[in-house]
């Protein structure tokens, strides 16, 4: 009895250290002949470390990748999650989740050219599940209208055509993207004019409104060509993009040492103004000037910065801030790299 005992006890030790050291599936790629997917960093939406250039993966940078066949047939598509490792880095590591797909990535149909290309595509950010697919190879994608001013998490991101013949797919079982941004992005940053009765104000919220065109909500992203477009039929409704910030925005009235706060946005034809409003944290509700909408409206991989200043004028009769406006034209604003690679201040 002693000893049946003892085995049962050994066995369950084993079963309970089995659990509790199983590895990260994204720190194990490409061994048993599993998939694994990478990309650098630079030339993504990820996030800045400090106020340097260089870009790093986060946690949450996991990416939906697809497989298409010789004739432009559809393969297989997963979630791919982010290694451990990879987490503030900038080479990045991702693993599909579904490891019964492993097969599936290079299949061919019988007829096919055995050595014909096949095409892989990935996006990100990828929520826990990989997007609804159209059959031109497109994906149905979301930005959502309330942010939180960590623009990694909501900047959409189209990779490149990466082909591979079949037998090297096989192979080699690794795939290398290169994203490029497939959203457009505001960046404002607000100051406190020198009249302003404060030296400080702490700000929780910004929002972007304009007229007529969607910049929020649910949208199609095209592999091979990167376009991303609005599919809302109620475009009133996502005519408005809000931050609320984890932690509220130090405004001061040198422009230098305040932040950027980041809006991203669909790419849209717009016309008209861009309306902005702000609140502080003590609820009091900024007025601020509009802007006119860029010439040829926000195009993708772009980054409009703007500066608005404030005007805090205590009265006891009024909650509400009053405003001068100090913008600068969009033109002279706007940082066209697409590769979000400048020293800005960031979130």
């Amino acid at each position: 009895m002693k000893k049946v005992l003892a085995i049962a006890l050994i066995g369950l030790l084993a079963v309970s250290c089995s659990k509790n050291e199983s590895p990260d599936p994204g720190d194990s790629a490409g061994e048993d002949g599993l998939m694994i997917f990478s990309a650098v960093a630079p030339g993504t939406r990820s996030y800045f470390p400090g106020s340097a250039g260089t870009m790093f993966w986060d946690t949450y940078d996991n990416i939906g990748a697809y497989s298409f066949k010789p004739d432009g047939g559809y393969v297989v598509g997963d979630f791919c999650a982010i290694s451990r490792a990879s987490a503030g880095t900038n080479e990045g590591s991702f693993n599909p989740k579904n490891v019964l797909y492993s097969s599936e990535w290079f299949k061919n149909d019988p007829g096919a050219a055995p050595d014909g290309d096949y095409t892989f595509y990935a996006y990100y950010p990828q929520a826990t599940a990989p997007a609804a697919t159209y059959a031109d190879g497109g994906v149905l994608l979301n930005i959502p209208p309330a942010q939180t001013g960590e623009f990694g998490r909501y900047q959409i991101c189209c990779s490149q055509a990466v082909k591979m013949a079949k037998a090297e797919a096989a192979k080699n079982k690794s795939v290398r993207f290169a994203f490029s941004p497939a959203t457009a992005m505001i960046r404002m940053r607000l100051v406190l004019d020198a009249g302003s009765e404060v030296d400080e104000t702490y700000v929780k919220q910004v929002s972007a409104t304009v007229t007529g065109a969607a910049l929020t909500g649910s949208c199609k992203l095209t592999f091979g060509t990167g376009a991303l477009v609005s599919t809302e039929s109620s475009v009133p409704d996502r005519s408005v993009v809000t931050v609320n910030l984890p932690q509220p925005a130090r405004i001061t009235k040198d422009a230098a040492s305040n932040p950027y706060i980041d809006l991203v946005i669909l790419p849209a034809a717009v016309g008209g103004n861009v309306a902005f409003s702000a609140i502080t944290q003590d609820n009091v509700r900024l007025t601020i000037a509009q802007k006119g909408a860029p010439a040829k409206g926000f195009e993708a991989g772009v980054r409009y910065n703007i500066d608005r200043s404030i005007k805090i004028v205590l009265d006891d009769n009024s909650p509400d801030g009053s405003y001068i406006d100090g913008g600068s034209a969009w033109d002279a604003q706007v940082d066209n790299d697409g590769a979000y690679t400048d020293g800005g201040f960031a979130w």
